[in-house]
């Protein structure tokens, strides 16, 4: 965890001004709720603006890896010290998630939920079920990915607010039945997707839309074009594959958001490989599943992505969680993904293959 300290204030200075291309920054885009008061997640967000915040999970892992298959819930306790220099500790259930690295990684990905109880008692909004993804195995590479993997999530931000806020954790995971022995891990909690749907005006919904035509065109286009952009193919729509989709309570529009991009190129984790019904061998190689695009369409997409390439290379210049190596990597694939926009006959071909 060499890097963890080195992402100054100018990164959270870049943020503050910056925001999303829309307007938006990571924190500013929970505007819609603030009337009403915040979560749990926002105040996390508050804890630690600049860098990751130290919290301590405690739980059996002897119970959590016998129960990959199952995904069922099961006693934890979490803890952390806010930057009032309180300690809080809550009493929660976590459970096993996602797909690959479910069976590869030395712990899984889990789902961590706190009581609404509890949260409403302190003052917070009802959100109380969150992601934590985490460095698949205790090595400075997979640290990296992990870093990578928070990037993405942080750029989409910058492309939209409809999109899945992420906080930065050091997680000390402690096994109940060992506990003197506790395991260091990079890892960050990802937003309830209540809370998005919140944000939004929308409500989330529990099967996935029937008809493309639902779909809010825009926010169709944001999806697929960021997941061309970041070299990211593993999503569907048809099985809800690394999406989730939110109805807007007016229009009655479905926005597609996405999560874990561990399979993209901008990661390019070395378990990462593309479906073999697709045509690439690589994951670093691009792909666009998005469908036909039509000129107008084309040429707003393109305008807007254009738009991005400052902010969006500022803000990868300035993550100094990577470390040299692996922030000139991740620069120099998202440098070219603009290069290709730029010219637009390579624009044309992409979105109308």
């Amino acid at each position: 965890m060499r890097n963890l300290h080195l992402l100054t204030r100018s990164l959270f200075l870049l943020t503050l001004l910056l925001g999303s291309i829309s307007g938006h920054s990571q924190e500013g885009s929970s505007s819609a709720v603030a009337s009403k008061g915040i979560s749990w997640f926002d105040q996390l967000l508050k804890e630690d603006s600049v860098g990751a915040l130290e919290i301590t999970l405690e739980t059996d892992l002897k119970v959590l890896m016998k129960g990959k298959a199952d995904e069922k819930y099961q006693p934890a306790v979490l803890k952390y010290k806010n930057s009032a220099g309180e300690d809080k500790m809550y009493t929660a259930e976590i459970r096993p998630r996602g797909k690959t690295r479910k069976d590869i990684c030395l712990h899984p990905p889990i789902k961590l939920k706190i009581k609404k109880s509890v949260l409403t008692g302190e003052g917070y909004l009802p959100h109380n079920e969150m992601k934590i993804v985490w460095e698949c195995k205790p090595s400075g590479a997979f640290e990296q990915f992990i870093y990578k993997e928070y990037l993405a999530y942080r750029l989409y931000n910058l492309i939209t607010p409809s999109s899945f806020r992420a906080k930065l954790v050091k997680i000390n995971l402690i096994d109940t039945n060992n506990p003197g022995k506790p395991t260091e891990k990079i890892g960050f909690i990802v937003e309830d997707e209540e809370q998005v749907a919140e944000r939004m005006a929308c409500t989330l919904m529990e099967e996935r839309p029937k008809d493309t035509r639902q779909f809010a065109r825009q926010h169709f286009l944001n999806f697929v074009f960021y997941e061309y952009m970041i070299g990211n193919t593993d999503w569907a729509f048809g099985n809800s594959h690394n999406t989730r989709f939110f109805e807007h309570t007016t229009t009655k529009k479905v926005i597609p958001v996405p999560y874990d991009f561990d399979y993209s190129g901008l990661v390019n984790a070395p378990y990462a490989v593309p479906h073999e019904s697709l045509p690439i061998k690589d994951v670093r190689e691009r792909y666009f599943k998005g469908g036909a695009v039509n000129a107008p369409e084309g040429a707003m997409l393109r305008k807007q992505f254009l738009q991005s390439k400052t902010v969006v290379l500022d803000f990868i210049k300035k993550f100094e969680l990577l470390d040299k190596f692996n922030r000139e990597d991740a620069l120099q694939y998202i440098t070219a993904f603009y290069k290709e926009i730029e010219d637009e006959r390579q624009f044309n071909r992409i979105i109308n293959p």
